[in-house]
This record gives structure tokens, C-alpha cells and sequence, in this order.
């Protein structure tokens, strides 16, 4: 009797064990807070891989500079965080500064800001400089899609327009749950110029 009572309660267990769960998160939409400290962009493009923008505004407000120079770190060592050690004080600047206890020593990003002229860049400068092979391969998924996979997705179309935009401006659910920031801090024409580079692979 034992033994029976034993080998329905294992099959139950089983059982449940064995339902899977397939769960969908809506797409990020949340956004750090626009600034003209240099950490701004900085911010955007190296904390959003990981973590939703969220994070900074939930951090104690009274936060000085040394905690945020710490969570930084944290972020890099150990998580793995995958920027520059030379980002750190604008982001770190930019996060006391916004979210922390040097809050309105923030400047304010206008509504409308000029799009800044061509820069003149080749791409393999505005590559390096925006980090895009820290979430991108040329043929694979990395955080983001290969650029071979978004040129086959444009494939026969004039797209060149269509995806420097989604550069400058960042977006999510298109390719997965992860968002890109935007980088508007590129001209239209670096972002065509990337957009160009992508759409050729």
C-alpha cells in the first residue's frame, strides 16, 4: 500500500514537472532621462543591453557620487558589462548627476535639437566609436541580430532610410525582447552611412 501511495505521488511530481511555461515580456520602452552630459549617450548605448533604464531611477535618490562610481564598476566587474573603463566617469557623472544626490546639476536635453552635420567618418571609425560590434556580428546573433540577418529581412528593398532611422532611434520587439538604445547622436548621414553598411552584408 505504502508503495503505491509512493510510486503515484513520484508520477505526480512528474507530471508537473514536465508542463512547460512560455512566458512573453512586452517590448522595453522605458528611457534614462535625456541630458547633454557626455554620460548620457554613454549610458544609452552600454547599460540598456542588460537592464532597463528602470534600474537608475529605483536607486536610492541621496545616492553620492562614490555609489554610483561602485555600481558602475559592479557592472563591468563582475557582471561582465561590456564597455570601456575610459566611459566611466561621464556615465558615473552623468548618473549622480541625473538620478543621484548632484541631481540638478544636470543640463537638460532640448525637445529639438539640430540633427549635427555629416561627421565624415568612414564606417569602420563610426563602428568603433558607437560600439555596435559590442551587440552585433557580421553572419550571427550576438545581443542583436547579424547584420546579415537584417540585410536578408531588406533584402530588394530601398531600406537605407528605413534603418538609419531605427539607428538613430533606437526600438524593441523587432528582433527580440532586448532593446537597442537610440543613437541620435549620429547626423542622418552617419546613420545612412551604417544603414548602408548593414544593408550590404
Amino acid at each position: 500500500m505504502r508503495m503505491n501511495i509512493l510510486i503515484a505521488a513520484l508520477a505526480l511530481s512528474a507530471a508537473g514537472g514536465a508542463c512547460a511555461l512560455d512566458i512573453h515580456l512586452p517590448p522595453e520602452t522605458a528611457t534614462y532621462k535625456p541630458s547633454e552630459l557626455p554620460g548620457y549617450q554613454l549610458v544609452q548605448r552600454n547599460c540598456m543591453t542588460c537592464h532597463a533604464a528602470q534600474y537608475a531611477s529605483s536607486q536610492p535618490p541621496a545616492s553620492p557620487r562614490a555609489y554610483w562610481e561602485a555600481t558602475v564598476k559592479k557592472m563591468k566587474k563582475p557582471f561582465g558589462a561590456q564597455f570601456d573603463d575610459a566611459d566611466m566617469p561621464a556615465m558615473v557623472d552623468y548618473l549622480v548627476k541625473t538620478y543621484g544626490a548632484e541631481r540638478g546639476a544636470a543640463v537638460a536635453k532640448p525637445a529639438a535639437a539640430a540633427v549635427p552635420a555629416a561627421s565624415g567618418k568612414d564606417v569602420n571609425t563610426l563602428l568603433a566609436a558607437n560600439g555596435c560590434m559590442a551587440c552585433h556580428a557580421l553572419d550571427q546573433k550576438v545581443v542583436g541580430p547579424g547584420f546579415a540577418e537584417v540585410a536578408a529581412r531588406y533584402k530588394g528593398k530601398d531600406n537605407v532610410a528605413a534603418v538609419a532611422a531605427n539607428i538613430r532611434s533606437g526600438g524593441a520587439g523587432k528582433w527580440g525582447p532586448v532593446p537597442m538604445p537610440p543613437f541620435s547622436q549620429l547626423s542622418a548621414a552617419d546613420a545612412a552611412t551604417l544603414a548602408k553598411y548593414v544593408l550590404s552584408r
